[in-house]
């Protein structure tokens, strides 16, 4: 007994399983082309990615290149920039060692500093006081140049004064030696001698 799922046990075909065997056929032939196809598309995109990449391993090739002429062609400048910046580190690093000696003596100089503050606040108490006397003192000689300058119109009188009394004596002087002819002349005539 057979169904129709079955094929039958003989050696022929019947048409339904020949439509069904040459469906499968198509199908199948179908199925080849389309994996065919798509294996050429993978291939495509494939081989496009890898050119991409050995394009862009060849650009960073070159710019690699590139750089490293760049930076061998400048290689001397920057091994004097260097051999300069060392020297220049290493009289920064002398001149940073001396300013420490000088900041350490400083330190010992400064640690004498606040006895002398005190000292100054002890003189500045001084001078305050001094300031005080100071100014009884400038009182004092501001009353002396008012008695000075009184002595001096004083004495500018007395000047004055003198200077009509050498007038006044003078005039004597020509009086007594006007009065004095008369006896002159009696001398004159009459010798003692």
């Amino acid at each position: 007994m057979t169904t129709d799922s079955e094929p039958p046990m003989t050696g022929s075909l019947s048409p339904q399983h020949h439509a069904m065997l040459r469906q499968a056929v198509i199908d199948f032939r179908e199925a080849m082309r389309l994996r065919g196809s798509l294996n050429l598309r993978v291939a495509i995109r494939v081989t496009t990615v890898l050119r991409t990449g050995m394009i862009s391993l060849a650009v960073v090739a070159v710019v690699f290149l590139l750089l490293l002429a760049l930076v061998s062609s400048k290689l001397e400048f920057m091994i004097g920039v260097m051999d300069t910046m060392n020297t220049q580190f290493t009289s920064m690093a002398k001149d940073m060692a001396q300013m420490r000696q000088v900041i350490e003596r400083m330190d010992t100089y400064m640690a004498s500093l606040p006895p002398i503050v005190g000292e100054v606040e002890q003189m500045n108490g001084t001078v305050s006081a001094l300031g005080g006397d100071i100014q009884v003192i400038a009182k004092r000689v501001h009353q002396i140049e008012e008695n000075l300058g009184g002595i001096t119109v004083s004495v500018d009188a007395m000047s004055k004064t003198f200077q009509g009394m050498d007038l006044t004596v003078r005039g004597i002087d020509f009086n007594v030696h006007r009065m004095s002819r008369p006896m002159k002349m009696f001398n004159n005539m009459v010798p003692f001698q």
